[in-house]
């Protein structure tokens, strides 16, 4: 079988075996054909992907190095095993093997002690660098790497970074308007202004990660930073979220996550329903432990604003912060009752809520009897479903709790309003394996 695939596609499939398993998987695939020896020998790409950690030895890397000849190398310094005194003389003749290539870098995973080693002004071809702080003892300093006199730049050609608990002296240097994928975190006590100024160096990102981050109250610019480029935003275990999401604008959003984040969502939500903030375009959005009750009627009449939404995932452990637990359920205070209704959008927009939905994924406390009507109203094979203009689109698929939050009966009706029986999945711990009720 693996005779049958062009040299390019099989030796794509390696370097992906390569960054899972490591450059030790090519010894045993050379003996399973001629083939597939052929294809390892004469694709020096696949020995550029070099992995290093606490075991490595120095002959092994000089013998791949030598099989890369002048391809592209993606350096990984592997996140385990370092201690604070990674930089010992053993670590350093490893670095010394590889700096001499530095001009063909185009990946780096490594801390700031490694990096401090090599210079900015070798790696013109440097296009993703993953950097980070292994220690608050490290005071290596930014200065080593780009030159004391401040005449190396940033790599021109990086436009990926990743900065994981770094000083702002590193952090800063390395952003630009080339930078298109972002990822910052891991820091503590940090204000949220100072997360909106390397946001400011980097107007056209494209994707936008924000992870494990405890902003500090009342320290936001609380001015308008506009993302015109950003289309994919993922914020993750931050404290303090409001305040920068207050600041944000970001039309082209396409994708929205946020996860076990603290702070109000209420103002997040009435903000983002104004046109100068608004995400019209927004087509996934994920919110996991992060609302509460108070939340919903500001999330309902975002989500009135939001005609492109096609996938909607909602996440909560506590039933009575849901966006469905108002003591009196109504369009305006009870979500699945909006996207219920054909009035659901509210009187100022009119008509059904997220009309495009097409999947909802509910990892939430509920009774199967809340999702009939909405099924009743929104499943492809509902004889109560309006069809022609102005109609919603037909629900592709359901997921939630649903073989212990409901009777038989009432699981056959939910079934019946969908084709196929894998169209609607159960997340209980019962179906932990996704077997089709």
């Amino acid at each position: 079988m693996l005779d049958l695939l062009p040299p390019e596609i099989f030796a794509r499939v390696l370097e992906i075996a390569i960054e899972s398993w490591g450059i030790g998987f090519l010894p045993p695939i050379c003996r399973v054909s001629s083939t597939c020896r052929d294809v390892v020998l004469s694709t020096p790409s696949l020995w550029g992907i070099i992995s290093i950690d606490k075991h490595s030895s120095l002959p092994p890397l000089k013998l791949q190095l030598a099989k890369a000849k002048e391809t592209d190398l993606r350096i990984t310094f592997s996140h385990k095993g370092w201690s604070k005194n990674s930089t010992n003389k053993y670590t350093q003749r490893l670095m010394d093997c590889l700096t001499p290539l530095a001009h063909n870098w185009v990946r780096l995973d490594l801390p700031t002690i490694l990096l401090a080693l090599a210079r900015s002004a070798d790696m013109g071809r440097l296009g993703a660098l993953s950097l980070r702080l292994i220690s608050v003892t490290d005071t290596s300093s930014a200065d080593t790497f780009f030159g004391q006199d401040g005449t190396q730049s940033t790599p021109p050609n990086l436009h990926s970074f990743t900065a994981s608990a770094l000083p702002e002296e590193w952090t800063t240097r390395f952003l630009s308007p080339r930078i298109t994928f972002f990822e910052i975190g891991r820091l503590r006590n940090i204000p949220a202004a100072t997360i909106e100024r390397y946001l400011s160096r980097t107007p056209n990102v494209h994707t936008l990660n924000l992870l494990k981050l405890n902003l500090l109250p009342l320290s936001a610019l609380n001015t308008p930073l506009t993302l015109s480029n950003l289309h994919n935003l993922d914020v993750t275990e931050v404290e303090g979220l409001m305040p920068l999401l207050l600041d944000i604008r970001a039309p082209s959003l396409r994708t929205l996550a946020i996860r076990d984040c603290t702070g109000e969502m209420g103002p997040v939500f009435s903000q983002w329903s104004q046109q100068s903030h608004l995400p019209a375009a927004l087509q996934r959005l994920e919110l996991a432990h992060c609302l509460n009750a108070d939340d919903t009627p500001f999330l309902i009449r975002w989500l009135a604003r939001l005609p492109a939404l096609l996938r909607l995932t909602l996440a909560h452990a506590h039933a009575d912060e849901l966006p469905w637990a108002a003591a009196s359920a109504s369009v305006e205070t009870d979500l699945l009752c909006a996207l219920a209704s054909p009035h659901g959008a509210g009187p100022v927009v009119g008509g059904w809520l997220c009309p495009a939905l097409r999947h909802l994924y509910l990892d939430v406390p509920l009774s199967l009897a809340d999702l009939l009507p909405l099924a009743r109203a929104r499943g492809p094979r509902s004889e109560a479903r309006p069809r022609g203009p102005g109609a919603p689109a037909a629900l592709s698929s359901i997921q939630a709790h649903l073989c212990c939050s409901g009777t038989a009966d009432e699981l056959a009706e939910l079934r019946s309003y969908f084709a196929e029986a894998e169209d609607v999945w159960c997340l209980c711990v019962g179906c932990s394996f996704n077997l089709k009720i």
